[in-house]
């Protein structure tokens, strides 16, 4: 548990240290403590999902795509089972946004 939260505290001070550090992490966890810190946690529908992966590359099968949006920037977790098994290094808002035809966001 500490290790989770230290990594979550991290996550809000320095986003790119972080990202590696929610792999293994329970969803449910990372969306509670996220919530506590006003750090929004979005699960992609399919059409988003296929957009993303169009720009991206395959994703491992099967698993879900969930943002965690912070101020400026994204980090992008692919959750299988209710465990996040990858988690990106921050990527800018506006990147994410121009990938999902995102605007005025």
């Amino acid at each position: 548990m500490f290790k989770f939260v230290a990594a979550l505290l991290l996550l809000l001070a320095s986003p790119a240290a972080a990202s590696n550090e929610l792999q293994g992490q329970p969803l449910d966890k990372i969306e509670y403590m996220a919530a506590a810190h006003g750090v929004t946690v979005e699960k992609l529908n399919e059409a988003d999902s296929a957009l993303l992966d169009a720009a991206t590359g395959t994703r491992p099968m099967p698993s879900e795509i969930y943002l965690l949006m912070l101020k400026t920037s994204v980090i992008i977790a692919l959750v299988h089972d209710g465990i996040v098994v990858i988690s990106t290094d921050p990527i800018e808002r506006a990147a994410i946004d121009k990938i999902l035809g995102r605007s005025g966001v």
